[in-house]
């Protein structure tokens, strides 16, 4: 069974906290937007090329050895929007 101590919160304390969390629910919106909205164009090239050089390229299976991989084992892009959760 837990126990906790007794103690309070200086109201200055409370006030920070508050201002704090604003700031980082503040920072989280705007971040988000960013990778979100801004990148997302960027993003979707980034994944062309990705698959393009799996392709063609490969990539290393062990030490030097390189498998190639076909167009039919890649995925498929889904119909949802491409959103990045951290």
């Amino acid at each position: 069974m837990a126990h906790t101590i007794k103690h309070t919160v200086p109201a200055a304390v409370k006030a920070w906290i508050k201002k704090e969390i604003a700031l980082q629910k503040q920072l989280h919106k705007k971040i988000a937007r960013e990778m979100n909205e801004t990148v997302a164009p960027k993003r979707a090239k980034w994944y062309e090329a990705f698959f393009g050089r799996i392709q063609t390229r490969g990539f290393n299976v062990h030490f030097t050895d390189r498998r190639q991989i076909a167009a039919e084992e890649l995925p498929s892009k889904p119909r949802r929007k491409d959103k990045v959760v951290w």
